[in-house]
């Protein structure tokens, strides 16, 4: 029983790092190693760009860790945002800016496991302040992770500033 766990996590592994866990539609803007030592230096932090899908004024920025473990069937939950408006915001005829106001909406999962761990983006617009707030996180099948991270983007900076 041991014995076949210990080939299903090889071949998961391999599996893992044969097919990329990030979707096409991020761009890889570079990459650090950050481990130091002898030999394979395969630990390594992405650092990748999305665009909102609904928002496409707004640049996201994360950092994914690609452990290089041999045998490590899940990357680490560790991760980092930094969001940006990148565009002008379009306007409608009132002069009325044209964004996706939708709450509390996932805008991109990625997997970071094969079935158990899921990266994930979240999108809130601050009506108020007039703010668009995004949250990435990972949710896991068993144990969960809180680990997460905040960034925000004002919509009204060259309106008021």
């Amino acid at each position: 029983m041991k014995k076949s766990l210990l080939y299903i996590s090889i071949i998961m592994s391999i599996l893992l790092w044969s097919f990329p866990i990030i979707a096409a539609s991020a761009r890889n803007i570079g990459e650090v190693n950050c481990i130091d030592r002898i030999g394979p230096r395969d630990d390594i932090i992405k650092v990748l760009r999305i665009d909102d899908p609904e928002n496409p004024f707004v640049s996201i920025y994360i950092t994914q860790v690609k452990a290089g473990k041999v045998l490590a069937i899940a990357d680490p939950s560790n991760t980092s945002i930094s969001c940006r408006l990148t565009k002008k915001v379009p306007l409608d005829k009132d002069g009325n800016q044209i964004l996706n106001k939708r709450t509390n909406k996932d805008i991109k999962s990625f997997k970071k496991s094969i079935g158990t761990k899921t990266m994930k983006i979240a999108r809130w617009y601050d009506s108020e302040k007039n703010v668009l707030v995004y949250v990435v996180y990972t949710t896991k099948l068993l144990g969960g992770s809180l680990k997460h991270s905040l960034s925000a983007v004002p919509l009204n900076i060259a309106e008021g500033m």
